[in-house]
């Protein structure tokens, strides 16, 4: 009964989300209640405990090991049994699927789960204190997220005080499901690397705007070390730095300005880095540990349904094909896919560079990166929707197929991913994968159909008003 009352929670969230957007499209919906709807519909997660994922009590044991000397991507939480009674207390709420693996975030998400069990030990609050500082850390990045976002489009956007373009940031990423159950309930560290990458933006987008030569260099070394800080807790923000790189060489137009632009990046980029694995207290073994996540499989990952659908259509035709190697093949791809996106993203900024650039390679190439992993899950897209959601802001005062694209694309994934990764509907996801890919294609088109309603239904209404 209380799963079933989580599920129709949840739905309910999204559909009343849906509607408070489409409120946003239409400009009839003040930035103050966007604000409120967000604020209310977040506290009950931020106050209550974890829901639809154990994540936060992996990254709790995982800062535990890390308090007591353990390199969390060396050794799996399983190790903390010999740690006696308080060690398996920290185990037992992990996800027996992570027991034994180990952890792919870099030193400075390290840092920050060996801070949360330092604290909780300080206090004497042991696994408890741990999860509630890592929930006070989520909070704050969300927090700091939002008002990061709200600066970029200030930056962007002249008439910043029109209260439709607050109201479409607020709505489409502060009230967003996704960021309210995940980020903030699930206290997903992807919400500090989110802020980061922000933050890195926006000292970027100043670099831009000023004429000070040294200070717009002071800039660029800032805006790379908040971005490979990112990298440094979820790896995939490291497409920041990458983007920083290219855009900072881009824009330095003769061979000796782009010879100090790239040793200004650099020396910051490694500093960074060699700040966040002091933080951590363990040198770059994490990076050996980046395939733990694909270990699992999720069903609506791309690669995971382009896999189902192969491996049906080759039964059909009576060909044998191996476990795994079809899903190894249509990973490969979607990552390659990604890539090329990525790549062709930014080549495309090089003739004409415009202030615009970073939001589109980082909100699209995102977005490109979070669909094309191996596994796919709903916190991934805080890496690509706060610069989509800007992004949608800026073009409400173009015609309407600017934006609409857009947001349907925040839309389907965000509505998507968070009724796919329910957990009180795994047991069907379960059976839908191994029912083949019908159903899952017949639930992406009915969850598509809602948001392609959502998107269009400002036209609609004000087609009808124009009408009358």
């Amino acid at each position: 009964m209380l799963a079933a009352t989580a599920a129709v929670a949840v739905i309910l969230l999204c559909l009343s989300w849906l509607l408070l957007l489409a409120r946003a499209l239409r400009h009839t919906l003040p930035p103050r209640e966007a604000a409120i709807a967000a604020l209310a519909w977040a506290t009950p997660f931020a106050l209550g405990p974890p829901l639809f994922s154990r994540d936060v009590y992996a990254y709790a044991a995982q800062g535990e090991l890390a308090r007591h000397g353990l390199d969390p991507a060396t050794h799996g939480v399983s190790a903390l049994l010999a740690r006696g009674p308080t060690g398996e207390i920290f185990v037992a709420a992990v996800d027996p699927r992570w027991r034994e693996t180990h952890a792919p975030y870099g030193g400075l998400g390290v840092g920050v789960e060996r801070l949360a069990a330092t604290l909780g030990d300080l206090f004497g609050a042991g696994p408890a204190g741990a999860i509630v500082v890592l929930r006070v850390v989520a909070v704050l990045s969300t927090v700091a997220l939002v008002l990061l976002a709200l600066r970029l489009l200030r930056a962007q956007c002249p008439a910043y005080g029109a209260g439709s373009r607050l109201a479409v940031v607020l709505v489409l990423l502060a009230a967003n499901p996704f960021v309210i159950i995940h980020l903030v309930g699930g206290s997903h560290l992807d919400a500090l690397a989110a802020a980061l990458l922000a933050g890195a933006l926006v000292a970027d987008q100043a670099r831009r705007a000023t004429t000070d030569t040294g200070r717009a260099r002071g800039l660029a070394a800032l805006a790379m070390v908040l971005a490979c800080l990112a990298g440094s807790v979820k790896a995939t923000a490291f497409l920041g730095a990458g983007w920083l790189l290219f855009a900072h060489l881009r824009d330095a137009r003769r061979v000796r300005t782009a010879a100090a632009a790239l040793g200004t990046d650099l020396i910051a980029g490694s500093a960074a880095l060699l700040a966040a694995m002091a933080a951590g207290g363990f040198g770059p073994t994490w990076i050996n540990a980046l395939a733990t996540s694909g270990a699992l499989e999720t069903g609506v990952a791309p690669a995971s349904m382009l896999a189902t659908g192969l491996a049906a259509s080759a039964g059909l035709i009576g060909l044998d094909v191996a476990d795994g190697t079809v899903l190894d093949a249509t990973r490969a791809l979607t990552l390659a896919l990604a890539g090329l996106i990525v790549v062709w993203l930014a080549l495309r900024t090089w003739p004409h560079p415009r202030p615009r650039d970073g939001l589109a390679v980082l909100g699209y190439g995102g977005m490109a990166v979070a669909l094309g992993s191996p596994v796919v899950y709903p916190w991934y897209l805080a890496l690509s929707v706060p610069f989509l959601a800007v992004l949608v802001a800026l073009d409400r005062a173009e015609p309407p197929p600017r934006a609409g694209p857009v947001v349907w694309l925040v839309v389907v994934t965000s509505v998507w991913l968070c009724a796919a990764t329910l957990s009180p509907l795994a047991d069907t996801w379960r059976l839908l994968g191994r029912a083949g890919p019908l159903p899952v294609v017949a639930l992406a088109v009915l969850l598509g159909g809602m948001a392609l309603a959502a998107a269009g239904w400002p036209r609609w209404s004000g087609a009808r008003t124009r009408r009358r």
